[in-house]
């Protein structure tokens, strides 16, 4: 009798135990439950994308065309650089997952650039040219994100991105840089010149959109994070090249101002 009576209250203890560590376990998951603000500032190397990258190619391919045995020509489509500028919020479901928001302020558009080289091999009398095409599109966007974190260090993430453009903000601006060397030297007789123009793009039909994202953090200390994202956006414009949507690869560093 006693021997049952001695399993039955260890049964009891063993239950009340485990009940007491997952209670335990349960609270300390709640309380670890935190709401984060902080703000970012970063810069993004973007490149172009969809129909408009095909139209951009093929002017190239148009100016590379006009080639004769002097006269050369070389065009590309250099990244452009843009600040990246946004508050975010976190919030922390457990010691592993949190989900995140916030708003960010950047730019996007492409750059074009075509540069020619006229030589002379008898009078050695040389002509450079250069041809620049940017268009800039100012965009508010809205990140959606779930985070994992692998350790104390780092911490993995993706999501979906909602952004819309300014459309007001759309410029265009193209620019033309010539000089002249003889004998392979710059001459005072012919100075360097470069015309400028800026347009505003109004044929530019400005169009909300869609992206997706995958991220990579490590933190730097408690409140300073650095982070590198890899991004691609939907079609935000229609421009005289096709729909213009882009690749964007983000370094930014993130601050954490208050937790809630």
């Amino acid at each position: 009798m006693c021997y049952k009576r001695t399993i039955a209250i260890s049964a009891l203890i063993y239950f009340f135990l485990t009940f007491t560590s997952s209670a335990q376990d349960t609270l300390s998951n709640v309380l670890q439950k935190s709401f984060s603000i902080g703000f970012q500032l970063g810069y993004s190397a973007n490149t172009p994308s969809g129909a408009a990258k095909k139209g951009l190619e093929n002017m190239i391919s148009t100016f590379e065309g006009t080639v004769t045995d002097n006269f050369k020509v070389e065009g590309n489509l250099p990244y452009q650089y843009q600040p990246v500028i946004g508050l975010y919020a976190n919030y922390t479901f457990n010691r592993k997952v949190s989900f995140g928001t916030g708003i960010n302020y950047t730019k996007r558009g492409y750059t074009l650039e075509a540069n020619g080289t006229d030589k002379d091999p008898e009078y050695q009398f040389d002509q450079f040219s250069t041809y620049t095409e940017k268009f800039n599109l100012t965009t508010i966007e809205v990140p959606l994100s779930i985070h994992y974190k692998l350790n104390r260090l780092f911490s993995l993430g993706a999501g979906l991105q909602l952004g819309s453009g300014l459309g007001e903000s759309s410029k265009t601006t193209t620019s033309i840089n010539q000089r002249v060397e003889i004998n392979g030297v710059s001459n005072e007789d012919y100075p360097e010149k470069t015309t400028t123009a800026k347009t505003s793009s109004a044929e530019a039909v400005i169009t909300p959109y869609f992206g997706y994202f995958a991220s990579a953090g490590i933190a730097l200390s408690k409140r300073i994070e650095l982070r590198l994202s890899l991004l691609k956006s939907g079609a935000y414009a229609e421009t005289p090249y096709g729909q213009l949507s882009d690749t964007s690869a983000i370094v930014s560093l993130r601050f954490g101002l208050l937790n809630l």
